[in-house]
């Protein structure tokens, strides 16, 4: 396959490269540890390289493939068990404060879209199992409301921290139960209120009870997760 593409040509393959191998990883058709091969992607794809590398790229930078020097990329591994506990210790807490500050924060009273940005984000998509990207919106809907209460914060730094989280979870959603997904869009509208009507603490202990509610899920996915691909090995930790 030829590699000189310009025009608007490439950017589109490489959307089309980058959607249908982030549902492939998302549905673990590319199974976690997986290697990839760029050439055998190119032909399974029917598209040339250079979109799959910049797709690979992308992936790289939400989490879900990993690049080593001279290895080339694989399917990121599914978290271990500490790896799990510990990133949603994490998560307790720098969203819950995220949360607070959003509810807190002069300059979201006075934007008119917060409150319909909130609202609209805060709904999930209907599952349907026989959809293959079902899963996939549910996961994006899911990140991007995160994501949003974060830039709401006002802290760029707090905002990028919790982006960077919640690409650990992207594959792990892949085994969440279809009234896992009605719980979190409750549990959203409730986040999304609390901020909007401007209560710090509200929001912040509605988002603590989220996240309390999310990783008794996520245990439950974790675990069926272990089923399909087998036990993980836990990692070796420096003190």
């Amino acid at each position: 396959m030829g590699e000189a593409l310009v025009g608007p040509e490439r950017p589109i393959l490489a959307d089309k490269a980058y959607t249908e191998l982030k549902s492939r990883i998302l549905r673990s058709a590319l199974a976690p540890g997986e290697k990839l091969s760029i050439d055998g992607l190119a032909k399974r794809l029917e598209i040339s390289q250079t979109p799959i590398r910049e797709a690979l790229a992308r992936l790289e930078a939400e989490g879900l493939v990993r690049r080593r020097p001279l290895s080339g990329y694989k399917v990121t591994p599914l978290l271990t068990e500490d790896e799990f506990e510990d990133l949603f210790g994490m998560r307790q807490l720098l969203e819950p404060l995220a949360a607070k500050r959003a509810a807190d924060l002069d300059e979201n009273l006075h934007d008119g879209n917060v409150a319909n940005n909130l609202r609209m984000l805060a709904r999930t998509p209907d599952f349907d199992s026989d959809a293959a990207l079902s899963r996939l919106d549910f996961t994006e809907a899911d990140k991007r409301f995160h994501n949003y209460v974060g830039q709401l914060s006002g802290s760029p730094m707090l905002a990028k921290a919790i982006d960077r989280l919640d690409a650990h979870l992207h594959l792990h959603r892949s085994y969440i139960e279809p009234k896992s997904i009605a719980e979190t869009e409750r549990e959203h509208l409730a986040i999304a209120a609390a901020i909007i009507e401007r209560q710090p603490l509200t929001a912040a202990e509605a988002m603590s009870l989220h996240l309390e509610n999310s990783r008794s899920r996520h245990a439950t996915a974790f675990l069926r997760s272990e089923a399909v691909v087998g036990p993980r090995k836990e990692v070796n930790r420096t003190p």
